[in-house]
């Protein structure tokens, strides 16, 4: 401990000096005549409160330094997941994980060190071990990382307790190279391919048409099976309506055999579909040998106008994948350099064809060639008839007359340069489960790249970026992919170009090669597709959720000028299609007509949602559609312990893996590490004399004593 003043010893001193020397002038001689003993009391406490006094200039700082036992602080993070509650070759993983709460090893844990406790699926929380449940229906490990370092201070290290397969979140991999804390990972599970038959992707088109084939193409996974045969079904809305016989392999390996059926619906609205692979003796788990998808059955054809600045790879590729569409009409325009549009039909004519049109494909449009007045006719069509309209980019668009199309457009233009460069695409993970994007199966990261400008666009505040770039594994925020539905009004764009290479250049795989073809014309369906009701749109952010998972909604309330209204009352009613559940939650505003909101705790099975907007007491608006919880629940798409991801993130972040029947073991070396050692921390308390209220009552306590002494020796 220390004493300190905010001025120099030697004018502290002078202060001291000076106030006993007046106190001595001051009763060097009384009146009457005390005793010497009496006049040197009086001078000392004449003294002192002067000092006092005095040195309150100096702002003394008196500064108490200690040290306590500082213990590391260690987070737990135990998966609770779905896939914990399964039974494999390493036994049941949530007795395994209920006995490592409980072990000597975490009691030890917990003397040595500040032990955190945490539980996670989709998202962390605090955990009590006797209250544990396994119920999550998603795995997200890097939230649970990233919530235990935000939210711990002076963390020394991580615990984690999972069976490794996560299926939502990034991939956790990320978080351990970038992070600064050692992270010590404990596989709970088997790393052997178990006794089990699955249906692990289902890829169908999320748009049909009634009387119109449907490819339905499924994915069947076994391992651990001796070779047989099973019966696969397609079912629509639960009724077997299709079935073939697939033939299973060696037992050695897991295998994945494609099954491929011809869905044709016989009437409109949303259908459920379903591929089911009979079940085997044995199998470690019935509850993945079915997937499903909700597809919405229209009645008519769609007509789409295909308007080319000039022909291109990318017109063909377009066009190509239109004609394989047999529900889909699609003339073609292209423009020629006296400014006149050429069409492969004889006697069509582009004006006549546009007001007939459900959507418009741009490619390379408006180019040099295209005149000022046809664009203005062109965008008066559009106006009038809100046709959706989907901009494909080139080399040679001329951009100062893509700036007149701004309004139909979901970007702006930010410069009239072309600056060329590879780009790769990338999912940004907020809309990772957007249908347009085809999560079940779009190998996005296994396309080749395309030509892209870096400065030329920007995304509009109101449109979706479902795809952004990415440059020598870099990943960027510009807009590669872009979509707008506001009012009544779609519009989509890729701002990219060279897209013929995904058709051409990824035909060698069966993965790859129908996914140009598939995935084009989902989006030309979504995009011709007109909304029940224009003033009021509210969807959930996905189709299927597992259960235990929380149901987003989004909304967009509109007038009927169809500008953005805001402070409307926005309700949305989830109902069992068994009628014995029913759910209600009111939306929040966002500002500029949007609303969002959450339902959770829905229980298994199929469900309707319908949605109301009041306005001033008004009815704004309706609309409704279809959800499914808990069937095809993503826990149980991989059954065998993700062990090479889990050393990955152990070495990556300067940390150990062990087993789970090694974790007293990796305890040991945990504390064993420097960085794990008791530290002495030092505690510094430091107190401004001059501002405690005892500083005063000293002051005035002197002042009284010397009263008191003066009054009873006559002097006053």
């Amino acid at each position: 401990m220390n004493l300190s003043f905010q001025t120099p010893l030697s004018l502290v001193i002078t202060f001291v000096i000076v106030s006993f020397a007046v106190s001595y002038y001051v009763y060097r001689y009384t009146v009457p005549q005390i005793s010497a003993a009496k006049r040197s009391l009086l001078i000392v406490v004449r003294g002192l409160a002067l000092t006092f006094i005095l040195l309150a200039i100096c702002e003394p700082l008196f500064r108490l330094i200690s040290h306590e036992e500082k213990r590391p602080t260690i987070a737990l993070l135990a998966d609770i997941s779905l896939s914990m509650s399964q039974t494999d070759g390493a036994g049941n993983r949530e007795k395994a994980l209920v006995s490592l709460l409980h072990s000597d090893a975490v009691k030890a844990l917990s003397r040595s060190a500040d032990l955190k406790l945490f539980c996670f699926s989709y998202a962390a929380s605090p955990l009590l071990p006797e209250s544990l449940t396994i119920s999550g229906g998603t795995t997200n490990i890097s939230s649970a990382l990233q919530s235990s370092l935000k939210s711990i201070d002076d963390l020394r290290g991580i615990i984690l307790l999972t069976d490794g397969n996560y299926n939502a979140g990034t991939n956790p991999l990320y978080d351990a190279e970038k992070s600064r804390i050692p992270i010590f990972t404990v596989g709970i599970g088997d790393t052997n391919e178990q006794k089990d038959i699955s249906v692990s992707k289902l890829l169908t088109n999320s748009i049909g048409y009634v009387d119109a084939a449907i490819p339905v193409d499924a994915t069947i996974k076994a391992s651990g099976i001796s070779p047989r045969t099973v019966s696969v079904s397609l079912m629509e809305e639960g009724g077997k309506i299709a079935e073939q016989t697939v033939s299973i392999p060696s037992a050695n390996t897991a295998a994945e055999i494609p099954v491929k059926f011809s869905y044709t619906p016989k009437s409109d609205g949303v259908k459920k579909l379903s591929v089911a692979v009979a079940g085997i003796d044995g199998e470690m788990t019935a509850k993945n040998n079915a997937r499903s998808a909700l597809i919405k059955i229209l009645k008519n054809k769609m007509n789409i106008v295909v308007i080319a600045g000039t022909v291109s790879p990318d017109v063909a590729a377009v066009m190509q994948a239109l004609n394989t569409d047999k529900n889909i009409e699609a003339p073609l325009f292209y423009q020629l350099p006296n400014g006149e549009f050429k069409s492969q039909k004889e006697n069509a004519e582009i004006q006549s064809s546009l007001t007939k049109a459900d959507a418009v494909v741009l490619i390379g449009f408006p180019s040099s060639f295209t005149t000022v007045p046809f664009i203005q006719r062109f965008q008066q069509t559009i106006a009038s008839r809100s046709i959706p309209v989907l901009f494909i980019a080139s080399r040679t668009l001329d951009l100062q007359k893509v700036r007149s199309l701004e309004k139909i457009f979901p970007f702006t233009v930010t410069s009239e340069r072309i600056d060329e460069q590879m780009v790769l695409p990338v999912v940004p993970e907020k809309n990772k489960f957007h249908q347009l994007l085809q999560n079940d199966g779009a190998p996005w990261q296994k396309l080749p790249p395309l030509f892209y400008s870096l400065q030329t666009f920007s995304a509009k505040p109101e449109a979706l970026n479902l795809l952004s770039v990415q440059i020598q594994n870099v990943p960027l925020a510009n807009p590669l992919f872009l979509i707008r539905n506001t009012g009544n009004t779609k519009s989509a764009a890729f701002l990219g170009y060279g897209i013929h290479r995904w058709k051409i250049l990824t035909g060698s795989t069966n993965e790859t090669k129908d996914f140009f073809t598939q995935w084009f014309s989902s989006l030309i369906r979504w995009l011709a597709t007109r909304e029940q009701d224009t003033f009021l749109r509210v969807e959930p952010s996905k189709e299927f959720y597992s259960q235990g998972e929380q149901v987003d909604f989004s909304g967009q309330v509109y007038n009927e000028s169809y500008q953005p209204l805001d402070n409307a009352e926005v309700i949305v009613s989830v109902r069992s299609q068994r009628g014995n559940e029913h759910y209600e939650t009111t939306l929040s505003s966002l500002g500029t007509g949007l609303y969002d909101g959450s339902i959770g705790n829905l229980s298994e099975g199929d469900f309707t949602y319908s949605a109301s907007a009041l306005f001033n007491g008004d009815t704004v608006g309706t609309t409704k559609g279809r959800i499914s919880v808990g069937e095809q629940s993503v826990e149980f798409a991989e059954t065998k312990m993700n062990k090479p991801l889990l050393v990955q993130m152990a070495s990556s972040s300067g940390g150990e893996y062990a087993d789970a029947s090694a974790f007293s073991v990796l305890e040991k070396k945990i504390f064993a590490r420097k960085e794990m050692q008791l530290m002495m921390r030092p505690l510094t308390s430091e107190f401004e004399l001059w501002n405690l209220p005892s500083f005063l009552t000293i002051i005035v306590l002197l002042f009284g004593a010397e009263w008191i002494i003066r009054k009873q020796s006559g002097m006053l």
